[in-house]
């Protein structure tokens, strides 16, 4: 449950105060396993235990654990070209022809569409906590677009969660070069023994990285005497935990040091115990970290006046939210100061009535021709497939995929 890297963001006040109903809310956005013809699923898993029971917040004092599961269809590239190469040759050998682009592409969604529901899956999970009393989110990776997608979900299930990245007063990359170079690093912070130096004036400019290296050595100050600057930097901290502090202030390689993990005993009645001591351990030593980061390079929580918007200037900024969130297989609910504006991608999808009109017309029902009549993506296109057949409109896929419309459905 040790974090070991760490993507930062901040909310107000007021947000954290909405924070309170986060169990419940999280009810509606658990994970569900992939259909037969989705590519991929996304939504919460219990952090501490399994089962339906097990809650989807692990909560102690102020900060709450949530972790962000997903399933995804492993489909190659290389198995759908080979199976498309083997239909185009078969057709060049058996009519004499050649495939044009059309019927390429044609035939390619078939093998999607058969293929999609034999692929393997794939699971994922990605812890994250929120520190109400602090504002802070803290997301377990170092991947900024991991870390953004983690706050999609959550602002998904809350109907809006405003944290925002970091805006630091001062420069990182500034206050990391004067702490190499001049030793001038506050109390209780050491240099480690990893460090990424570049040029500066050119973004295809020299880079030195160094590691297991000592960063006082004659080595790195030849580098910083040549005009580099510190992009990141191996740091220790009070000597409880170790990390590399980048100029974006993302922590990589977080290490908790024995000091720290011996405090953890291994006397712990059961598993429920265990974790609740280790995470009350992880936020109790990143929250005086936190705070001196706040100090060092100007962090300030933000205010309730940015934290949120007019109703208007919201549902503007949502403009063609439906279309995109049933694309995504998503619901996304618009709120503000507690009120519910819009919501949407739920419910049933307006095009359902009119695909169920064009199978019946056309006597034939997949999820290229959708696509294609429709002008909507694959995953919109699997869905309204797969409730017509919840509906009795079109069969289940044969041996082949295909699907035959039912006449008096």
């Amino acid at each position: 449950m040790l974090f070991r890297n760490l993507s930062l963001f901040r909310f107000s006040a007021a947000i954290a105060a909405d924070l309170a109903r986060l169990p419940e809310a999280l009810a509606d956005h658990r994970l569900r396993a992939c259909g037969p013809m989705e590519l991929a699923t996304v939504g919460f898993v219990p952090p501490v235990g399994r089962g339906d029971d097990a809650p989807l917040a692990h909560t102690v004092r102020d900060c709450s654990m949530v972790t962000v599961g997903a399933e995804h269809k492993i489909l190659p590239g290389s198995v759908v070209n080979d199976e498309l190469h083997r239909r185009v040759q078969k057709i060049a050998e058996e009519e004499g022809r050649k495939v044009g682009g059309r019927e390429r592409k044609r035939i390619k969604e078939d093998v999607l569409n058969e293929l999609v529901p034999r692929a393997l899956i794939k699971s994922s999970r990605m812890r994250a906590y929120v520190d109400q009393a602090e504002g802070w989110l803290i997301v377990d990776t170092a991947s900024r677009k991991a870390a953004e997608g983690v706050l999609t979900q959550l602002r998904e299930a809350l109907g809006s969660f405003p944290a925002v990245p970091l805006a630091p007063e001062e420069g990182p990359r500034v206050l990391l070069t004067d702490w190499l170079a001049n030793g001038n690093l506050p109390a209780g912070l050491v240099l480690g023994d990893e460090v990424e130096l570049r040029d500066p004036a050119s973004t295809h400019g020299a880079v030195a990285k160094c590691r297991r290296q000592d960063l006082d050595g004659e080595e790195v100050k030849e580098h910083l005497r040549n005009g580099k600057q510190v992009f990141s930097l191996g740091l220790v901290f009070d000597e409880r935990m170790s990390f590399v502090l980048g100029e974006d202030l993302v922590i990589r390689k977080l290490k908790f040091l024995d000091v720290v993990t011996e405090e953890l005993g291994d006397s712990h009645p059961d598993a429920a115990a265990e974790a609740d001591a280790t995470f009350a351990l992880l936020t109790l030593e990143l929250s005086r970290l936190l705070g001196k980061l706040e100090e060092w390079f100007g962090l300030p929580r933000p205010g309730d006046e940015s934290a949120t918007r007019g109703n208007g200037e919201v549902i503007a900024a949502a403009g063609r939210m439906d279309e995109l969130t049933r694309e995504h297989g998503t619901t996304v609910s618009i709120s503000h100061q507690g009120q519910t504006l819009a919501t949407f991608g739920e419910g049933p999808d307006p095009l359902l009535q009119n695909a169920i009109a064009f199978a019946r017309t056309a006597k034939r029902a997949s999820i290229s021709s959708m696509q294609r009549h429709f002008q909507i993506g694959y995953n919109r296109g699997a869905r309204l497939i797969e409730e017509m057949e919840r509906m009795g409109i079109v069969s289940a896929p044969a041996h082949n995929g295909d699907r035959t419309v039912i006449e008096d459905a």
